[in-house]
């Protein structure tokens, strides 16, 4: 397993300057890492809607690399996703979930089969170029590089376990980092 911080450290330091669309506790542990806000869509008040979000982010800046990174139980909320964004093929889209051992994004409490769901599987059954998965913080760190080479969509799953419970959302509001990031786009940032 790999401190859910720890696995957003490493994403940070491989992302250069791809488009970041995060959500549930994968956005606190986002917020809390994260040099290039004026880059980063934070989804706050529709959590399971990242996948479409980054669909479209991906479909309209297609010579930018777009970065979803959401949570298992979110995911879980709209498996449908998958098949869109199989059916899309952006190639420049690359899926993060964080698999969450100790399920903080659910308080704690588990959700009744969601240790038996194989979202690799699943995303590569709807047409996702190819699947990883991590657990351990090192292998993370290094096939990085070669998952953000791929040619998406790609589906990644980083098995962590939440180091910080205390990690809070950001504060500013949903709508004032849409507007940072259109801006940043519109400069050629």
């Amino acid at each position: 397993m790999i401190p859910s911080t720890e696995a957003a450290k490493a994403i940070s330091f491989h992302r250069q300057d791809a488009l970041v669309v995060s959500t549930s506790a994968a956005l606190r542990d986002w917020n809390q890492v994260s040099d290039r806000r004026e880059l980063d869509i934070d989804l706050t008040d529709c959590m399971d809607r990242a996948p479409a979000v980054g669909l479209g982010l991906s479909l309209a800046q297609p010579d930018r690399k777009v970065l979803v990174l959401d949570c298992d139980a979110t995911l879980r909320t709209d498996l449908g996703s998958l098949a869109t964004i199989g059916e899309s093929r952006p190639e420049n889209l690359v899926h993060f979930v964080f698999d969450d051992a100790t399920h903080v994004s659910t308080s704690g409490v588990p959700v009744e089969g969601l240790d038996n769901v194989n979202f690799a599987s699943m995303a590569q059954g709807a047409g996702y170029t190819r699947t990883f998965s991590f657990d351990n913080p090192e292998e993370l760190f290094i096939g990085l590089e070669d998952v953000l080479k791929e040619q998406g969509p790609v589906f990644v799953v980083v098995k962590v376990y939440r180091d910080d419970e205390s990690a809070s959302f950001p504060e500013r509001r949903m709508a004032e980092g849409w507007a940072e990031v259109r801006e940043t786009l519109l400069a050629g940032g």
